[in-house]
């Protein structure tokens, strides 16, 4: 009797065992010790989803099932290594629906082959150990009657009944906690249990299969009334932001937000990546070097007298993906757990405005009346752009497919066929210049605007030259090399380095810009290769800026005005150059480095009219921004110097100049306690990181105990911020909360 009922279990057996064998690699290639805290909850749901297949009758049939479904747990192995290794992050049920602009995305580098091989090995040893045991199966003769006999009915009955209670029994008990308000509710297994913003500790916590149950489990159940009469007494009782030094010195403004592209600040200097004034170099990038500088820059550099007219932002922290940066930058937060498909366009129910706090909504209410316009030089379908922003607040929405000449709706399409593959990117600079009307549209005069412009050319990847050559951002190849005036132009508008220059004493080392002469001395030959085909891609950018700025500043007011002197400007990078892991060689940082605030630096810049002002009067006040910050503070930042009232409970951040921000002292200066949680893993902020709050990584010796503590205090607020917001967005609470 024992050795029929062993015979019948053997294929659960294989199962459970190879589960568990792929959940202790899991654990060990991500560092996340041997197994879960809650291995026997992990266990309990392999158990019943083995149990499950075995209501098969056909031995065959349940190998076949089991080896699949260990085949997938296998892939998603290797899924959260590659994000892992590339972002810090795991993978979560959103993720699928982007799985076509990922495969497009992908490239050899994030291709980790030893990995790969070794997790096909470890599959195949399972798989063969299943074989084996189907033989022993099938050898045994088990009838299909035999195979259901009362007996095993009953086992397999209270193997299934155990488990559901035990899950749910657990998952009750995790989730009884007394207030979703108490000071360790962050820190608690109930937070990890119903949100999915600590990814990792999460993970760490329940395992693959309790880690993926818990996301089914809390979309199937809904949100529980407590917690949303919670959501909305949140938002009704938030503070309103109204005042700051800088509080509408823009007031009436227009608006352009351009949000670069894999944008560093070596991509704009002499190659250093330190974000420091001194570094910026006019060489290669004139447009933005004259939005920092003002129009004379070059006349002020020759006497050594530099007027600063814009502010930048030195310590601008990023790390997330192009969409989530995008969003943060409109919404001012971002849906998580879900994504913003399904909030903006499957959940928008009869044209309800779910989204009154995004920037171009806010712009729109209160009689501001503003026109908004979002333009993209890769095609609007990427990221269902074309889904989804006519509902967070933009009236025009176009990409490389959908732009026309002239802005005209019924004129020709501008871009169509091979034009519109991936990797096909057109020069920025000319990509803009065909969409000047949608940028700066036709009814300024009218109405103030707001338009948020999205560059592709610098995205990567910056090794396959073949590939890259067919692009035209790589035109800009040899004027970066050799400097402009030693190039001539082709009639596609490709520079070449003119090579009746060199004589019998001259070479080509002798023509080289200072920019590469600059570089030449820090970096090994693959790496110089990769950066000039990357700053082709910034170059473009660069083009694109001056496009944009030129029609500023040739468009007038019926006073005279340009339009540039009442616009304001914000240009803020999405994330480090990730790409063949570019920014890590350049700033020597090793690929693995998840918590380093340097890597994740990048430029932000704001050029503000009402600014120049107060810099004319205030000895540049607000010259230079050390402050911490993020995308999560551009929507407030811009609220700010426009002069409109925001419920502050709305958006994760804050704006750059709100004083109100908690402050601690590190090397006898006061530093913004600013956070930026990272959808991609991580909790940051000016010199602190965590993932799960038990490993704090001090990135200065001299953070103290007190700054510690001051770095979990306004963590946890705003975590619990973050995931008020996602109920607010995720369940269509907006409009209770007017």
């Amino acid at each position: 009797m024992l050795k029929s009922i062993l015979n019948k279990l053997l294929m659960v057996f294989y199962f459970i065992i190879g589960a568990l064998l792929l959940e202790a690699v899991t654990f060990n290639i991500l560092n996340f010790g041997t197994m879960p805290e809650y291995f026997w909850l992990n266990f309990v749901i392999i158990a019943f989803i083995a149990v499950l297949v075995y209501i098969i009758p056909n031995f065959t049939a349940q190998y076949v099932i089991y080896t699949i479904i260990l085949f997938v747990q296998t892939v998603f192995i290797y899924i959260n290594y590659s994000l892992y290794m590339v972002y810090g992050d795991l993978f979560s049920m959103e993720m699928i629906n982007f799985v076509g602009e990922a495969a497009m995305a992908m490239t050899s580098s994030f291709i980790y082959v030893s990995v790969l091989l070794k997790l096909i090995a470890v599959f195949l040893i399972i798989a063969i150990i299943g074989y084996l045991f189907l033989t022993i199966c099938r050898k045994s003769k088990i009838q299909l009657k035999q195979h259901f006999s009362v007996f095993s009915v009953i086992i397999m009955l209270s193997l299934q009944c155990f488990s559901s209670a035990y899950f749910f029994s657990t998952r009750n008990a995790i989730l009884n906690i007394s207030s979703i308000e108490q000071d360790n509710y962050v820190e608690s297994d109930t937070f990890l249990m119903e949100s999915n913003l600590l990814k990792n500790k999460s993970y760490a916590k329940f395992g693959t299969y309790g880690y993926f149950l818990n996301m089914v489990v809390n979309r199937l159940s809904g949100l529980h009334g407590k917690m949303k009469q919670a959501t909305i007494d949140y938002f009704k009782n938030g503070q309103t932001y109204s005042s700051s030094d800088v509080f509408g010195v823009d007031e009436g403004n227009n608006v352009i937000v351009i949000m670069m592209e894999s944008l560093e600040w070596f991509g704009f200097g002499d190659g250093s990546y330190s974000p420091k004034v001194d570094n910026l170099s006019p060489e290669i990038t004139p447009n933005v070097y004259s939005i920092i500088y003002g129009d004379d820059y070059l006349d002020d550099v020759a006497n050594e007298n530099l007027a600063n007219d814009a502010l930048i932002s030195t310590n601008y922290f990023s790390k997330a993906k192009t969409n989530m940066s995008e969003g943060i930058g409109i919404l001012g937060n971002y849906p998580i757990g879900t994504d913003l498909s399904d909030i903006a366009y499957r959940h928008y129910i009869n044209g309800a405005n779910l989204f009154g706090y995004s920037l171009p909504n806010m712009l729109k209410q209160g009689g501001l009346n503003y026109t908004t316009s979002y333009v993209h030089s890769n095609v609007i379908t990427f990221y269902n752009r074309n889904l989804t922003h006519h509902n967070i607040g933009f009236d025009v929405v176009v990409g490389k497919d959908t732009i026309r000449k002239d802005a005209d709706p019924n004129g020709e399409l501008l871009y169509s066929g091979d034009d519109l593959k991936w990797d096909h990117w057109e020069n920025e600079g000319v990509y803009a210049k065909n969409a000047l009307n949608y940028i700066v549209p036709q009814n300024y005069q009218q109405k103030p605007f707001y338009t948020f412009y999205l560059n592709v050319s610098s995205h990567g990847s910056y090794q396959d030259e073949n590939n890259l050559y067919d692009k035209d951002v790589l035109k800009y190849r040899d004027y970066i090399k050799f400097g402009e005036e030693n190039c001539t132009v082709d009639d596609l508008g490709y520079y070449h380095f003119d090579k009746t220059l060199l004589t019998r004493n001259k070479t080509e080392q002798d023509f080289y810009s200072n920019w590469y002469k600059t570089i030449i001395k820090s970096y090994a030959p693959d790496v110089l290769d990769e950066l000039l085909n990357y700053e082709c891609g910034v170059k473009g950018l660069d083009d694109a800026i001056g496009e944009i700025v030129n029609k500023l500043k040739t468009s007038y007011y019926s006073d005279g005005s340009s339009v540039y002197d009442k616009t304001t400007m914000v240009f803020y990078s999405d994330h480090y150059t990730y790409y063949d892991s570019l920014s890590n060689r350049v700033k020597g940082f090793p690929t693995e480095d998840f918590s380093s605030v340097e890597l994740n630096t990048v430029p932000m810049i704001i050029s503000s009219p009402g600014l120049k002002k107060q810099n004319a009067t205030n000895n540049y006040k607000y010259l230079v921004n050390q402050e911490f910050c993020s995308a999560y503070d551009i929507v407030p930042t811009v609220l700010d110097l426009l002069g409109i009232s925001f419920n502050k409970n709305v958006y994760v951040g804050s704006s750059i100049f709100d004083d109100s921000v908690p402050k601690f002292t590190l090397n006898n200066k006061q530093y913004k306690m600013t956070i930026y949680y990272s959808i991609t893993g991580g909790i940051f902020s000016h010199s602190l990181y965590t993932y799960d709050f038990n490993t704090f990584v001090a990135l200065d010796p001299r953070v103290g105990q007190d700054t510690l503590n001051l770095f979990k205090q306004e963590a946890y607020k705003t975590l619990v911020k973050i995931n008020y917001l996602n109920i607010l967005n995720n369940y269509q609470l907006y409009n209770q909360i007017d």
